[in-house]
């Protein structure tokens, strides 16, 4: 293991063949602990704003300005998050076996596309 000290933070190297991926002009840094599985990091630069699963919790955490919030509680277990073409999130909920598309308002029309009985 490496310790590689970034711009803010220093962090541990597992693995030398991801060194490639630093630049030296970047960091790593740690916006929130209190997870035991965070997935499915998804950016809002219109909103500035950064939304990812905490799956054991079964939240979605939402880091802006600064401060982490709970965007949704019960998410159904999301594990993957990213946007369509007009920006809406668009979420894979393990718990539901679905995926589904929130409105900006937060709402999530039943249109959702269920995976049940499918392997």
């Amino acid at each position: 293991m490496i310790r590689k000290s970034g711009i803010r933070n220093e962090f541990e190297v597992h693995n030398e063949r991801f060194l490639y991926l630093s630049l030296g002009n970047t960091w790593v840094e740690r916006l929130h602990t209190g997870t035991l599985w965070a997935e499915g990091p998804v950016y809002f630069a219109d909103g500035d704003y950064l939304l990812w699963s905490d799956i054991p919790n079964n939240r979605m955490l939402r880091w802006a300005g600064g401060h982490v919030s709970i965007y949704r509680d019960f998410a159904n277990y999301s594990n993957g998050n990213t946007r369509d073409h007009q920006g809406r999130l668009i979420t894979c909920e393990h718990g539901g076996r679905r995926l589904t598309r929130t409105e900006p308002d937060g709402a999530i029309p039943f249109w959702s596309i269920s995976l049940k009985g499918r392997s």
